[in-house]
Parts: structure tokens; sequence; C-alpha cells
């Protein structure tokens, strides 16, 4: 079958599309969330003040034992024990060394114990690193200039945005579960532009990426019945857009426009006698609109996108699987809502559907967003003790209720250097739901980290 169908499960945010993914060996996208609060330009004197560093261990285990009929009749039993047991270094560095230049970048170093999914993973060796950031900007009165691995977000509604499709994004575990924190970063340039009449940013990204496939054996790999390659190049691929922006007593309004490569990879059976699915890539012009309006403590959000030529999976007279191309409608609406100063809840509706599909060689339309798909994302958090302890819980679920998360998580402050992260995540998805091999999973976390 297309690769849509194939790995749908691979997206354990719910509301990516159902598609499959690129191999990549990248880990998940810096989390620099102990370094919030810390004022990096306070001081350059010295150079050491530019640096922050997180050591970090992370258990996680799959507590809960069951059996599922899968579809050949066969039963499938999950077993209880550990899948994550990993000890991580994240760097990152930040330096204005000259006025209106400033240097950034971050990395990361992951070391696999026993018991973790990627322990003996050949392609690993036990550990790996990454280059997460990696950019140079030059700011002016009116301009902006940035080179190197960096990200571009737009769409308002967090989390949950239809336009939120430029960087590629990888969850490898139900550990990570918020886009923010599974968005890769890609080598662009940037130039951004201020006016009084609005503020125009413009990209171009001379090497597109594509979004990773979930390592085998890990939570999010549901198997495959046959292998699942990655893209190679033959040709130059680039993406392109620009977004015109303006803000307005209470509120903002963006428009944009792109060209762009669809980052989940598509495929199709194989054709040889290796097994190996065919690879497909997909460019698409997408246009989108955004807008937010504040209104006391609550802020909404809108999100409108428009992609042109998107591919869709289709079935030949024969019933076998093939891919056509169709047009993409996409809606975000989303609020943001300061119960007090300590606690914030958001949601976010998105739904999207899929018209136009070519079909004019006789074939029919098998596309999950044929028919209008949606689904939500709820976020609640309370910062308790002095803000010592943050409790929050994060419910992402299919609006018909097919298939959900709920992540229940305690991050307490031990001093200004530790920190201990609590995790318990539910999922349930229905059995004939692409999700369904992780129904009934219960998991349980501890996360001690410790900032320097």
């Amino acid at each position: 079958m297309p690769g849509k169908l194939l790995c749908s499960a691979m997206a354990i945010c719910l509301y990516l599309p159902s598609a499959a993914f690129a191999q990549f060996d990248g880990e998940l996208v810096f989390d620099d969330s102990a370094f919030q609060d810390d004022d990096l330009f306070s001081s350059v004197d010295d150079a050491n003040d530019n640096f922050r560093f997180r050591l970090s261990h992370q258990v996680v285990a799959h507590i809960n034992r069951h059996q599922r009929q899968l579809p050949d009749g066969t039963t499938d039993t999950r077993a209880r024990g550990l899948e994550n047991n990993r000890t991580a270094l994240n760097i990152r560095y930040q330096n204005p060394f000259r006025a209106g230049w400033l240097l950034q970048g971050s990395a990361q170093l992951r070391a696999y114990l026993p018991g973790d999914y990627e322990y003996n993973n050949p392609t690993r060796d036990d550990w790996e690193w990454r280059l997460n950031e990696l950019f140079v900007q030059r700011s002016g009165e009116r301009n902006s200039f940035s080179f190197g691995r960096q990200t571009i977000v737009w769409g308002e509604t967090i989390g949950n945005s239809v336009l939120d499709v430029i960087n590629t994004t990888e969850y490898r575990d139900l550990t990570i579960i918020d886009i923010e924190d599974a968005r890769l970063n890609q080598w662009l340039g940037i130039w951004d532009h201020f006016s009084q009449a609005g503020n125009w940013s413009s990209f171009v990204n001379l090497y597109p990426e594509f979004n990773p496939v979930p390592v085998q054996d890990s939570p999010l790999f549901p198997g495959a019945p046959f292998r699942l390659g990655h893209y190679h190049r033959d040709k130059p691929l680039f993406e392109a857009g620009t977004r015109w922006n303006r803000s307005f007593t209470g509120s903002d309004v963006a428009i944009m426009a792109a060209r762009l490569y669809e980052n989940p990879l598509q495929y199709t059976p194989p054709t040889g006698g290796d097994g190996r699915a065919q690879v497909h890539i997909n460019d698409y012009n997408l246009l989108g609109l955004s807008a937010n309006r504040a209104i006391g403590m609550l802020l909404l959000t809108l999100d409108v996108a428009y992609s042109q030529g998107v591919l869709a999976s289709v079935a030949e007279a024969d019933g076998q699987p093939a891919l056509s191309t169709g047009d993409l409608w996409g809606v975000s609406t989303g609020l943001e809502y300061g119960i007090s100063a300590t606690q914030q809840i958001s949601a976010g509706l998105r739904i999207e559907q899929l018209n136009q599909v070519d079909t004019s060689a006789g074939q029919s339309v098998t596309d999950s967003r044929h028919s209008a798909r949606s689904d939500l994302l709820v976020r609640y958090s309370n910062r308790l003790m002095n803000e010592e302890l943050t409790l929050s819980a994060t419910l992402q679920s299919q609006l018909d209720g097919d298939a959900g998360l709920l992540n229940l998580a305690a991050d307490y402050r031990l001093n200004d250097d530790w920190e201990l992260r609590a995790q318990l995540i539910l999922t349930h998805a229905e059995e004939d739901n692409e999700l369904a091999f992780l129904d009934e999973d219960v998991r349980a976390g501890l996360t001690l980290s410790w900032s320097f």
C-alpha cells in the first residue's frame, strides 16, 4: 500500500498527515526549555557566559501488558519493560559578538544504555550526536539576514497549525508528543524586512530534507510489509517562500506563499525482487493566511492553508495501490487563556480535506483525507509552590475519538540547577485505526536534569 497508510502510526501527534518518512539518523530537536528564563545577552565579557549545558538521564517503562488481535488473525502481545534508558548532554551557545551580529548554535549527544530500544542498534553504536542549530545573524535598522541551521514557524495555532509545515519533524517515541519538540532545523537563508506598512520575511532552502523514519523496534515502529528506504538525490532541490505580516491594536494578520516539498516521503509497492518500496518526492505550492485577536487574557487564533498538488493515495481498477495528486484545504483555529498568573490553558482544532484528486485513469480515492479529517489538541499547566512545581496535561485526539493520547507530567525544580520530571503517558486507538498497535498502552518515566 502507499506510504501514507503504511506509516501513519509513526506520526503520533495525530494531526500530521498519515505518511511514510525518509530514513535519517538524527535525534529530536534540542529542547532548551531549561534555559528559557536565562538572559543570554546579559554578559559577553566572559566567553563561558555564552554557553549553557544540560546533562540529563531518562528512564521510561512500558508498564502494562495486553494482547490485541491482528488483521491476519494472530495475536500480538505487548510486554512490560524498559523502553528508554539514556543519558543526554545538550549544549547551547549564543554570542552577540558585535553590535548587530549574533552567532547561535546548539547540539546534543546521546548515550543509549541496556534496556533502551536504541541499545545495540548497529547504526548508532549506542551513542549519537546531532547539530541542531548553527547560524549567524546580521540585524540592522530595517533588515535582518541569517544563514545556517534554523527554524521557520508559520501559523498562529500553537502545536496544531496547518501552516507549520516548513521544517521537518521526527517523533521517535512517546515521550516527545509536541511538534515544538519534534521539529528539526534545516539549512536556511532568511531575510527579514521591517517597515511601517508591514514586515516581510523570505527564506530559501537549497537542501530540503524529509521526515525521518522511526527507529526499528521503537514504540512508534509498527513494522511494514516491505523495506522503506530514503531518497537518493539525483537532482538539485530547493524550497522558497515569503510572508507578510502586520500588527494592529490587539491583533496580527499575515499572508504567505511558498514552494515546498512534502516532508513525508511517499511509497508505493516494490517493482523488483529486493522488497524495497519505491520512493516518491513531490513539490507543491502553499498559500496561507493567519490571524490572531487578543481580548483581555484570551487569545484567539486562525490559520488557513491551501496546498496545490499534494500526493494522494488512490487504487487502480485492479485494486493495486498508487499515487495521484490533489488539492488540500486546511484550517486551524484555537485559543489560549490565562486563567491566572500561574495557570494557562490552550486548545486547537485542526481540519483538513483533500479535493480535486486526479482520477482520470479510473482510479478510486483511498486517502483518509478525502473525507474531512479533524483532530484536537488541549493543554493545561499550573505552577505551584512558588513556581517550583509545574503540573501539566496534554491531550491529543482525533475528533471522532478513534485515537488519542494523554500525557500527564510533573516538573519539580529542586534548585537553580537540578530539575526532576515525571511523566505518565496513556494511549488509545480503535482496532481499525492506523494507531491500533498503541491501544491501551501505559508508560511511566522519570528524567533528572542538571543545568550548568
